[in-house]
């Protein structure tokens, strides 16, 4: 339910934000609207194709079936799931100069000051 939700949520947020972006003037900002949706379908995707795995499976071992691990460090899926959490903020940063620009100067800022001299 959740994993449906969050597909239909999406491809309702893409519409709507599409339609705006039609009604937009060219510009160089209309761009970085269309990067920033991109970059929003894009975690999508990888959300659903690091955790499709892992629901399928609990799902299979309610009924009966399915894979079952010694522990989590075994687990393949727990591992992709945890991938999911290192690569969506990875994928926020690369994508948004913004977003990278605050990030380099709050956070490397501190840890390395010679960085945010840059």
């Amino acid at each position: 339910v959740i994993v449906f939700t969050k597909v239909v949520m999406t491809i309702k947020l893409y519409v709507v934000a599409r339609f705006q972006l039609e009604r937009d003037p060219p510009s160089a900002d209309k761009e970085s609207k269309k990067e920033s949706l991109r970059i929003i379908i894009f975690v999508v995707i990888s959300f659903l194709v690091l955790w499709c795995p892992s629901f399928v499976n609990i799902i299979i071992r309610f009924v009966g079936g399915g894979l079952t691990f010694r522990n989590e460090a075994t687990n393949v899926f727990a591992i992709m799931a945890r991938l999911n959490a290192v690569c969506t903020p990875s994928v926020y940063i690369w994508g948004s100069p913004a977003l990278r620009e605050a990030m380099m100067r709050t956070v490397w800022g501190r840890l390395c000051p010679r960085c945010k001299r840059r």
